[in-house]
């Protein structure tokens, strides 16, 4: 007789979720959750609320708490929930700002919210900072900051320096907040290696943190089907 197949383990469904332009699929590809189901915004005014029934769900807010949010967030269970403060760069000056606000929103709806700026996460995970890229951050690394990173016309300004097509292409691949980022540590070690300044900008994402706690309660969602 031939031996039972082995039964497969159960995998645990996903759902990221959140209102319209709050970066639901750009959070789905920083986690790399590719099988996950990215459900349609939660406050779309022609079409229903999604269900959010799956073993593990994702919330993404766009910075600050509406109220569609604390009414879909109170109806979902906490040991199943994460919640994400996406571009968590827009939130104050500072990233203690962002960490702060999503303290207190941790605080007011009972479940942990990670601060993230998931474009900077995305990209960190796929790219690398080329040799011109790094030669042109390098070269700017002595300008004052804020003033500089201030806003993409103050970092991108033709009048500032030649090389505003350079300035540019960085700011379309790294975001305000990586280039601001990268800069700080080149300030402090301008000897930095684009693999060193890449692993930096990941951290700076927030991503470390969420992608931990996501595992562990992915971890505690299979241990659940399986009994």
């Amino acid at each position: 007789m031939s031996a039972p197949r082995e039964r497969h383990a159960p995998t645990p469904r996903i759902q990221v979720t959140g209102r319209a332009r709050a970066g639901r699929s750009t959070v789905r590809n920083a986690l790399s959750l590719l099988s996950a189901e990215e459900t349609a915004p939660v406050d779309d005014p022609c079409g229903p609320v999604p269900t959010l029934d799956a073993d593990l769900i994702v919330y993404v807010l766009p910075g600050t708490l509406h109220p569609v949010d604390r009414r879909l967030l109170a109806t979902l269970p906490a040991d199943r929930t994460l919640v994400v403060l996406n571009k968590a760069d827009a939130i104050g000056t500072r990233w203690s700002d962002a960490a702060a606000t999503a303290e207190t929103h941790t605080e007011s709806l009972g479940m942990p919210t990670f601060p993230l700026v998931a474009t900077l996460a995305t990209r960190t995970r796929t790219g690398t900072f080329t040799p011109a890229e790094l030669s042109t951050l390098i070269g700017h690394r002595t300008r004052p900051d804020p003033p500089f990173t201030l806003t993409g016309d103050h970092f991108t300004a033709p009048g500032l320096a030649p090389d505003s097509t350079a300035r540019r292409d960085l700011l379309a691949d790294w975001t305000l907040y990586g280039i601001s980022c990268a800069l700080a540590a080149l300030r402090h070690d301008p000897g930095l290696t684009a693999r060193v300044l890449l692993q930096i900008l990941h951290s700076a994402s927030g991503i470390d943190p969420l992608h931990e706690e996501f595992h562990r309660r992915y971890e505690q969602a299979t241990t659940r089907l399986r009994r």
